[in-house]
């Protein structure tokens, strides 16, 4: 493990995802709002945050939505350093919501998806870098538009 700038894993993160944003019209808006260093691997961290990102992209595209955001931010709140990740591609179906960090649970065709990519996600936050992830469905306003979509938040111990 080495000490990690969360400000600077999300700009490599987002770098890295550009061609995928530019080529689905998908709008990020980030709002670092507080820099933090955790002990961790920033590559896997990466990784779990393009996992992310990756399955808002195809929830865009399944639900043919035309304007797209994905909101990133980062804040320290009381004991907890959080970063947050929500999109506007309307929300995961509560039926499942509660299943998809399950390993091989996915709601892609088989020749699509292989349902590891959010469970991954799980473990590298979880157990390579002693945090939490949560997900649920949020409606919130951008620019006086209402929307709803997916909101990750992942917590790290201070």
């Amino acid at each position: 493990k080495e000490r990690i700038s969360i400000k600077e894993t999300i700009e490599k993160t987002l770098s890295i995802f550009h061609s995928a944003m530019k080529n689905n019209n998908i709008t990020i808006v980030s709002n670092i709002k507080d820099d933090f260093y955790i002990d961790g691997f920033q590559n896997q961290l990466i990784q779990a945050i393009i996992n992310i990102l990756n399955n808002s992209k195809d929830a865009f595209n399944d639900n043919e939505i035309k304007e797209r955001f994905i909101f990133i931010e980062s804040q320290n709140v009381l004991n907890k350093q959080i970063i947050t990740i929500k999109d506007n591609a309307g929300g995961i179906k509560d039926e499942i919501i509660h299943k998809i960090f399950e390993p091989y649970f996915t709601t892609k065709h088989k020749s699509i998806g292989t349902g590891i990519g959010l469970s991954m996600v799980h473990q590298i936050v979880t157990k390579h870098h002693n945090a939490t992830i949560e997900v649920e469905n949020e409606t919130y306003e951008y620019e006086q538009n209402k929307y709803v979509g997916a909101c990750f938040k992942i917590e790290f111990e201070k």
